[in-house]
C-alpha cells in the first residue's frame, strides 16, 4: 500500500520529501554551489595576491619666490611654471642626478641605472592657477622613491643656484652700460635748452606766468572737464533709464540702506513663510498669534519695497536730468570764452611750444636716468643671489601604504563576486533541471497523479462563479472608465500653480476653483462682484452666489474690485486660457498641456465629491451640469449616505492662505459666507 501512494507523488514532491531524508549540506544545490564559489575565489585572490604593489611618493615645489608678510600676493606666472617644468625634465638634469644616487650608500644597486630610466619614474605636474609645482614618481621599490625624488630636487636647485648667479653679473654690466649712455644724453639735452632760451629770451620755463596763456590754459581745463562731466552726466541719465526701463531698483544713495533694509526683512518672512509650509498647513499657523500674520506682514512689506523704488527712482531721474541739463549749459558757455581768447593766445603758445618740446624730451632722458640708477642699486644691492627663485615646500618621504592595488578591497570584491557566481550557478542548474521535467507529460493535483476529474455540477458551478465574478469586474471596469477623462490636480499642485501665475491666472484659478466655468469668468462683471460681502452674484441659466476667500478678494482689489480682462471683449476667452497655459508652463508641473480651466474646474468638483456630497445638490456650486457629467462623478463618490451642502468644506484648500477663513454653508437656497 505503501509504495502505491508514494507512485503517485511528483517529482518536485518527492524532490521535497527527500531533504528530510539527507542533511542541507549533502543536498545536490550546496554542492554545486560550493564548487563553484571555491574555484572561483580560489582563481581571483590568486590574481588579486599575484599583481605586485605599486609605491607612490611625491613633493612640491614653489617656482617663485615666497610673498613677504605684509605684501599681498601676486598671480599666478603659469609661463614661468611652464618653463620652470621643462628646466626640472631636462637630460643634464637627470644625468647629474644618476651621477649623485650612484656615488650614495645605495649606489651598489644602482649601477645599471640611466638618465631614461629616472626620467620615466618621474611625473611634474604644475597644480592649475598657482606657482606651485608637484613632482611625483612610482615604482616597486618604496624606499628608492623618495631617495630619488629628493636627490633630484637637490640637483634643481644647486643649478638653479648658479643660473641665478650667472644671470646676475650678466643683468649688472647691462645696466651699467645703459647708465652710462642715458648720462651723456642728458648732458647734450641740457645744453641744447638752454642755448634755445638764450637765444629766444625765455626766462622762465613756466607758460602760466603769460596772462593769455594762463587764461587758455584755465579754460582748456574747464572745457575738458565740463565735457567730462556732460558725458558722464548723459552716461549717468541714460543707464538710470535704462534701469528704470527693465524694472531694476533705482535710489538715491540716502534711500539704498533703507530700501535694503525692507528688502532683506521681505526676503527673511518669505524663507520663514516657506520652511513653516514645508512643515504645517496654513490651517495650524492661522491658529497662531504669532504666525498668522506673516502673510500680511510680506504684503505691507512687498508695498512698502515698490513705493520705494518709485520714489527712488523719480527722485534719481529728476536729479540726472537737472545734472545733465547743468552739464550741457556750462560747457556752451566755456565753449564760447574759449572761442573769443584763443586768438589772444596763439602768438605766445608758438613762442612756447618748441621750448615745451625740448624740456619734454629733457624730462622723458632724466626719468629714463634716474630708473636706470634705481635698477642698478638694486642688481648690486639686492642680491638676488642669497633668494632662489624656487622654494621646497615639502620634501618626498616613504610611503607606507602602496598606491595599488587595493588587496583588501579587490578580495572583498572577489569573494562577494564568487559568491554571486555560486548562486547564479545553482539558479542555472535548477533552471535546466525544471525545462526537462516540463518536458515530462503529467497530470497532478496537489501533488497526487491519477486524482478524478472534477464532476460537470461543479464545473457549472465554477462557471456561474467566474461568470459573478467577471460580471462585478466589469461593472467596476464600466464605472471607472465612466469617470471624466480630465486631469486632476492636487491641493500642492494647485499652489504651485497659483504661485506661478500672473494676476490675471491667479484671478481665472480662484473663480475656477470657488465654482465658476471658464465662460462665466469671462463674462464676470463688476456689478457682479461684492467685496463687502465677499460673495458673487451669478446670474442667467445658473442663478447662484458664489462665496469668495481670501485669496480670491484680495486679488480682485489688486485690479480695483473686477476682473482685469474685459468682459465684452468676445478674445476674452482665448487670451484666458493663454495666461492658464504660461503659468502652467511656468509653474514646471509636469505635463502641462493638460491643466486646463476644466482639469482646475474637474479638480474642484472632485473635492466636493470625495467630501460625501450629495450628487443633487452639486449644481448649487457649480451651476447647471450635464446629468451624464453629474453621473460620472459617482466614481468619485464616498459609499456612505450622501451630506448636504453645509456639511461640505466648500473652501478648496489651494485658496486657504490667510487666517480667519470663513467657511461657505447653504443657507435659504443660497450659498454664503458662514460665520
Amino acid at each position: 500500500m505503501k509504495n502505491r501512494i508514494d507512485s503517485r507523488f511528483t517529482p518536485d514532491f518527492r524532490a521535497a520529501g527527500d531533504t528530510d531524508e539527507h542533511p542541507w549540506y549533502r543536498s545536490r544545490r550546496f554542492s554545486i554551489f560550493s564548487l563553484v564559489f571555491l574555484i572561483s575565489l580560489a582563481i581571483s585572490l590568486a590574481y588579486v595576491y599575484s599583481r605586485p604593489a605599486i609605491y607612490g611618493s611625491g613633493a612640491t615645489l614653489l617656482t617663485s619666490a615666497m610673498t613677504a608678510i605684509d605684501r599681498e600676493s601676486s598671480e599666478a606666472d603659469i609661463q614661468h611654471v611652464a618653463i620652470q617644468r621643462q628646466i626640472f625634465l631636462r637630460h643634464e638634469l637627470a644625468a647629474e642626478t644618476v651621477s649623485r644616487l650612484k656615488a650614495t650608500s645605495a649606489g651598489k644597486s644602482l649601477q645599471r641605472l640611466t638618465a631614461s630610466d629616472i626620467q620615466n619614474l618621474l611625473n611634474v605636474d604644475p597644480i592649475a592657477e598657482t606657482n606651485l609645482v608637484e613632482i611625483k614618481a612610482e615604482g616597486p621599490d618604496a624606499k628608492f622613491l623618495p631617495l630619488l625624488i629628493n636627490t633630484w630636487i637637490d640637483v634643481y636647485l644647486d643649478a638653479r643656484t648658479e643660473e641665478v648667479k650667472r644671470l646676475t653679473t650678466d643683468t649688472e654690466h647691462i645696466v651699467e652700460d645703459e647708465v652710462k649712455r642715458l648720462a651723456d644724453k642728458v648732458s647734450s639735452a641740457r645744453l641744447e635748452l638752454e642755448a634755445f632760451r638764450k637765444n629766444h629770451d625765455i626766462s622762465s620755463t613756466q607758460r602760466e606766468e603769460n596772462e593769455a596763456a594762463a587764461r587758455l590754459k584755465g579754460l582748456n581745463d574747464s572745457f575738458n572737464k565740463a565735457s567730462e562731466d556732460e558725458v558722464k552726466a548723459r552716461a549717468h541719465l541714460s543707464s538710470i533709464q535704462t534701469a528704470i526701463g527693465r524694472g531694476k531698483a533705482v535710489v538715491p544713495d540716502d534711500e539704498k540702506g533703507s530700501l535694503v533694509d525692507l528688502e532683506s526683512r521681505l526676503r527673511d518672512l518669505r524663507e520663514k513663510l516657506a520652511e513653516l509650509d514645508k512643515k504645517f498647513t496654513r490651517e495650524y499657523l492661522n491658529l497662531q498669534p504669532d504666525l498668522r500674520s506673516i502673510p500680511e506682514q510680506i504684503k505691507e512689506l512687498e508695498i512698502a519695497v515698490n513705493n520705494k523704488r518709485k520714489y527712488g527712482a523719480s527722485v534719481a531721474l529728476t536729479d540726472a536730468e537737472m545734472a545733465y541739463a547743468a552739464a550741457q549749459q556750462t560747457v556752451r558757455e566755456i565753449r564760447a570764452q574759449l572761442s573769443e581768447h584763443k586768438r589772444q593766445a596763439s602768438a605766445f603758445t608758438s613762442k612756447f611750444a618748441e621750448h615745451d618740446a625740448l624740456k619734454t624730451d629733457l624730462e622723458g632722458l632724466e626719468t629714463l636716468y634716474r630708473d636706470a640708477q634705481e635698477r642698478l642699486v638694486q642688481v648690486k644691492t639686492g642680491r638676488k643671489d642669497k633668494y632662489p627663485q624656487v622654494t621646497v615646500i615639502s620634501r618626498a618621504f616613504e610611503p607606507v601604504e602602496p598606491l595599488r592595488p587595493n588587496y583588501s578591497r579587490d578580495a572583498l570584491i572577489a569573494i562577494v563576486g564568487s559568491l554571486l557566481l555560486g548562486l547564479f550557478s545553482v539558479w542555472v542548474f535548477e533552471y535546466l533541471a525544471t525545462q526537462k521535467k516540463e518536458q515530462q507529460p503529467l497530470v497532478a493535483v496537489f501533488g497526487v497523479q491519477g486524482h478524478p476529474a472534477p464532476s460537470a455540477p461543479l464545473i457549472e458551478h465554477s462557471h456561474a462563479a467566474l461568470g459573478a465574478t467577471a460580471g462585478q469586474m466589469g461593472q467596476k471596469t464600466n464605472n471607472a472608465l465612466a469617470a471624466p477623462a480630465c486631469r486632476e490636480l492636487s491641493s500642492h499642485q494647485l499652489r504651485i500653480l497659483l504661485n506661478a501665475a500672473n494676476l490675471k491666472g491667479k484671478q481665472l484659478i480662484g473663480l475656477l476653483l470657488s465654482g465658476l466655468t471658464i465662460d462665466e469668468a469671462a463674462s464676470l462683471t463688476a456689478d457682479q462682484i461684492d467685496l463687502d460681502a465677499a460673495a458673487i452674484n451669478m446670474a442667467g441659466r445658473s442663478p447662484r452666489i458664489i462665496p469668495l476667500s481670501n485669496s480670491v478678494k484680495s486679488s480682485l482689489m489688486q485690479s480695483g474690485g473686477h476682473p482685469v480682462w474685459n468682459p465684452d471683449d468676445p478674445g476674452t476667452r482665448i487670451d484666458l486660457s493663454a495666461a492658464l497655459i504660461c503659468a502652467a508652463v511656468d509653474s514646471g508641473l509636469p505635463d502641462p498641456q493638460k491643466i486646463t480651466a476644466e482639469a482646475i474646474r474637474h479638480s474642484y468638483i472632485t473635492y466636493l465629491v470625495r467630501q460625501g456630497l450629495r450628487l443633487g445638490d452639486l449644481e448649487q456650486v457649480t451651476g447647471h451640469l450635464e446629468p451624464s457629467v453629474i453621473s460620472s462623478y459617482s466614481a468619485y463618490s464616498p459609499p456612505q449616505q450622501g451630506r448636504d451642502i453645509y456639511e461640505i468644506e466648500l473652501l478648496h484648500p489651494a485658496l486657504m492662505t490667510t487666517s480667519g477663513e470663513a467657511r461657505p454653508t447653504n443657507q435659504q437656497g443660497g450659498i454664503h459666507p458662514r460665520g
